[in-house]
């Protein structure tokens, strides 16, 4: 009977905490979620880990629409409270997503409130025209099993331990293949670090047209970065929306630029290399999640990043203009930001068919990718440091070299070494080019390894 007791109270408490959490911020809408487990006994290892998983996954993918979180424990076990900023009716349908697509989610209430009148109104999936939540077991609709207790109450306790067993086999399964997506990740960047002659890129040799670093600043760097591409993968193997993974792998970015910093003494090795690793790699994720082949990376990118240009917008009102925005204005340049929005077409066309079946020994192959890429790409580090004369006389050379016939001939070899000292001394650097090898580097590892 104490038990009982408890139970109620801590209930009500919890009810009239939601009550007060809407009338203090009326203009938001609230998501409770609680474990959706039979009898008074709530609490225990596996039905707190399924709410902190759902709690963590509502945070990670919605994030930027939550303004209040809170999380705590009580008889009713683990409850979570979110506040956000946006429409009831659109937090339901999200809420719902979670419920039918994640393995977890029929084993929790995700309830959804808004005010209205002064009063706490809760969202049905009726009102949404979606069908009632099926049981369970049966399949049947949850509510006409639980008012006739069609199963024993160790029956449901037998099905979320079987439910819980098969999400930790799934995630073992997906800790391995990010850990796998995030090495070869981290070979990309050591080994576009690693490639000489690079044309006044930092390399084993020499720090080329960068004094401010070397080949040990970006192998710390990268180091650095690599858990945070594990974890950015990891989002987009997922069912969520590519527009939404893109969301969620951005907050992960930034904690990964800190980190980056930190480990360089705030030197920029790989701020760009970040932003279109981090959505090549969750792309790969989305991709394999999917089951679609290795060409479809392309379209999932172009889903993640279809508002992507939209950061230009207003760019005459707006003080403080970054690198690549000021490079828009003047020359028209979208930089990275348009070879995602384009699903980096220039990889894809010119390169990863092209080099997949090279027998070139890694270094010469490196060399060769960047070399065309130099050809092609409008490199805004070029520009930036420079002009657009630079890039146009950087474009040709590389054209030149690949007429000699690139790394394939002496003549083409004999030249880029000349280019490399020539670069060196006037202080050119392709440094977009550089991350455009790193991704090529990826996508042609992961072509062979995992997809």
């Amino acid at each position: 009977m104490k038990l009982i007791t408890e139970f109620l109270f801590d209930r009500d408490k919890r009810v009239y905490y939601q009550e007060q959490l809407l009338k203090e911020n009326q203009d938001k809408t609230l998501v409770t979620i609680r474990i959706n487990y039979p009898g008074i006994e709530k609490s225990n290892y596996i039905t707190d880990d399924i709410v902190n998983i759902i709690y963590d996954e509502i945070n990670t993918y919605y994030g930027k629409y939550i303004v209040f979180k809170h999380k705590y424990k009580n008889k009713e076990g683990i409850i979570g409270h979110l506040l956000f900023d946006l429409d009831f009716v659109n937090v339901k349908k999200l809420m719902i997503n979670i419920e039918e697509e994640h393995i977890l989610g029929r084993c929790l209430d995700i309830d959804v409130y808004t005010l209205k009148n002064e009063k706490v109104i809760g969202i049905s999936r009726s009102d949404l025209f979606k069908k009632a939540r099926k049981c369970f077991i049966c399949e049947l609709d949850a509510k006409i099993c639980s008012r006739a207790q069609t199963h024993s109450i160790e029956e449901i306790k037998a099905y979320f331990e079987h439910l819980y067993k098969k999400y930790k086999e799934i995630d073992k399964e997906i800790e391995f293949l990010s850990y796998e997506a995030s090495q070869i990740a981290l070979k990309s960047m050591i080994s576009e670090v690693s490639t000489f002659p690079s044309f006044g890129l930092v390399s084993p040799v020499s720090s080329g047209s960068h004094k401010d670093m070397d080949y040990y600043t970006f192998l710390n760097s990268a180091f650095a970065i690599t858990p945070y591409l594990k974890k950015m993968f990891q989002i987009g193997y997922s069912y969520h929306s590519p527009k939404d993974i893109f969301d969620a792998i951005r907050n992960t970015g930034k904690t990964c630029e800190e980190k980056m910093f930190e480990a360089t003494n705030n030197i920029n090795t790989h701020k760009g290399m970040i932003f279109l690793m981090g959505i090549t790699i969750a792309a790969m994720g989305k991709t394999l999640y999917e089951n679609m082949k290795f060409d479809d990376i392309r379209s999932i990118i172009k889903l993640m990043v279809q508002d992507i240009l939209d950061d230009f917008k207003s760019l005459d009102k707006k003080h403080n203009l970054t690198h690549g925005e000021k490079l828009y204005l003047e020359y028209g340049f979208t930089g990275i930001r348009g070879q995602v929005k384009d699903g980096l077409s220039v990889l894809f066309d010119n390169i990863i068919d092209k080099y997949s079946d090279s027998e070139l020994k890694e270094n010469d192959l490196y060399t060769q990718i960047l070399i065309e890429l130099m050809s092609i790409v409008e490199d805004s580090t070029i520009v930036y440091r420079h002009d657009i004369n630079t890039l146009r006389k950087v474009q040709e050379d590389a054209k030149e070299l690949l007429n000699l016939g690139g790394v394939f001939t002496e003549a083409g070899k004999t030249r880029c070494k000349e280019l490399e000292e020539l670069y060196i001394k006037e202080n050119i650097s392709p440094g977009g080019c550089a991350d455009l090898l790193a991704i090529s580097i990826l996508l042609l590892n992961a072509k062979k390894i995992i997809f």
